[in-house]
């Protein structure tokens, strides 16, 4: 090994440790401070060892450890605790030797100067550490004011650039904010002007969820709303209106569409029921008569007299039948005398028929309703005893209609429940019936619910609006 690379092998040890200290030993400042060190090391020795004689005033130890703490402290606010204890251990090690030198100093100022250098070593290593975590704090400030620039600038590019309308309003309900969807529809002076004054609909009551459609210059908005926490600063509140015209008008088409068919629909069962009752019915009970006006003829043979009483018997029959149809198509009481007497004639024809035992409850000031209203109570009523029967397996069934603000028909009965799937499918495209009566009630602005009763059974409750005739008093609590 040559003697150049045994000075850079002795070398290395040195080149790590300054490494693994991070001496900023690269930095100009960094090396003036230490020849500031080095300067008042210099001062010091001249005036205690080399003037002779010595000068009638002598810098006390407090003076040059002030002096001192002036490189150390400047070092500590520029490089942090490694500068600042680097600089002070420099300063150390520049005033060890005058208490290794016997005779030097008096112990006096030796043990000052030991006390002035502790508190050197204890100050660049106190200040060191509290600049560094300042600037460490710094840092961390600094990098979550440009996270929160990045997120603000994202935020607005999504504020500005969002097709829909979105408002920001403070606690007051005053707009701050609006983008450019928003200006465009509420004009460029929404900022500033409460939010009740653009729309009709205060803040609280959007926030609150109590606003499902918010009608605005002839477009349809559902406000979806959200308070914004920012710091201890004053919440706001976001406001985002999507646009549900299309939607609107679909749905208006649909049950335009759907009107027309149950109108189609109730036209053609009270043509068919009138087609029925004028024609095949009449030419039956003609019929009838004739058969019976043969029966009495005594001229008919013996042996034919039984095979007319049973033909006019099954032409009798038949009557009864269609008669039923028609009444099912279209009950003539419905029309003559209300709802209430075609519910009457509905449960009064279901208990003769069948095995279920049907009451009819009617509750409230009764009076006769629109139309549109008492077909639909009716047909409730009719596809509601018809799933009984014919699924239930039960023995007893109740229909309650209660009158009052709100007409509210209750079908209960006692049988094998309604499944869950069934309750779903009315609205995933399964079971006519139940889609059917669903239909009809929105038709006429009610609200129909279908679910299993309790503690069995199924319940079928259609609520409509009261009707606008003056009330006409009838005995309440009838049973049928």
């Amino acid at each position: 090994m040559s003697a150049d690379q045994r000075r850079g092998f002795r070398g290395l040890p040195l080149l790590v440790a300054v490494q693994w200290l991070g001496l900023p030993l690269r930095s100009r400042k960094f090396w003036i401070v230490q020849a500031g060190v080095l300067l008042v090391a210099f001062l010091d020795e001249i005036v205690q060892h080399l003037l002779r004689p010595p000068p009638v005033f002598v810098l006390p130890p407090s003076t040059i450890a002030g002096l001192l703490l002036v490189p150390v402290v400047y070092a500590a606010l520029n490089f942090g605790v490694r500068g600042s204890v680097s600089t002070s251990l420099w300063a150390t090690v520049l005033m060890f030797h005058d208490w290794v030198i016997p005779g030097g100093v008096s112990p006096s100022v030796e043990w000052a100067e030991i006390g002035g250098l502790v508190i050197i070593n204890g100050v660049a290593f106190v200040v060191g550490q509290r600049v560094e975590r300042e600037a460490h704090a710094r840092l961390r400030a600094e990098e979550a004011l440009r996270a929160s620039e990045v997120a603000e600038a994202r935020y607005r590019a999504l504020f500005d650039e969002q097709h829909a309308p979105v408002l920001v309003t403070d606690s007051a309900g005053v707009v701050t904010e609006a983008n450019a969807a928003a200006t465009s529809l509420l004009g460029a002076s929404a900022a500033g002007r409460r939010l009740s004054d653009l729309v009709d609909a205060p803040v609280t009551a959007i926030l609150e969820g109590a606003v499902s459609r918010l009608p605005v210059r002839e477009r349809v908005f559902v406000p979806k709303a959200r308070t914004l926490e920012i710091g201890l600063a004053e919440p706001l509140v976001q406001i985002v209106l999507v646009d549900v015209t299309e939607e609107e008008h679909r749905a208006l088409e649909q049950r335009a569409y759907a009107a027309h068919l149950v109108t189609v629909q109730e036209d053609e069962r009270r043509r068919l029921a009138r087609d029925l009752h004028d024609d095949p019915v009449q030419s039956l009970i003609h019929h009838v008569r004739m058969l019976k006006q043969l029966g009495d003829d005594p001229r008919l043979a013996a042996d034919l007299v039984p095979l007319v009483a049973e033909g006019g018997q099954l032409a009798t029959e038949v009557v009864d039948v269609l008669r039923t149809v028609i009444r099912g198509l279209r009950p003539p009481a419905l029309d003559d005398l209300g709802v209430v007497a075609a519910l009457r004639q509905l449960v009064a024809e279901c208990d003769a028929r069948h095995t279920v035992s049907v009451r009819l409850r009617v509750s409230g000031d009764q009076i006769r309703l629109s139309p549109e209203n008492e077909l639909t109570v009716y047909r409730v009523a009719q596809e509601s005893l018809s799933n009984v029967v014919r699924h239930a397996s039960a023995t007893g069934a109740l229909v309650d209609l209660q009158y009052g603000q709100q007409v509210v028909l209750t079908i209960t009965d006692d049988g094998c429940g309604i499944p869950a799937s069934s309750t779903m499918s009315v609205t995933l495209g399964g079971h006519l019936g139940l889609i059917g009566m669903r239909e009809r009630v929105n038709l006429v602005g009610g609200s129909l619910e279908i679910r299993a009763n309790t503690p069995h059974g199924t319940l079928v409750r259609a609520t409509l609006l009261g009707a606008l005739p003056e009330p006409q008093p009838v005995a309440d609590d009838l049973m049928v």
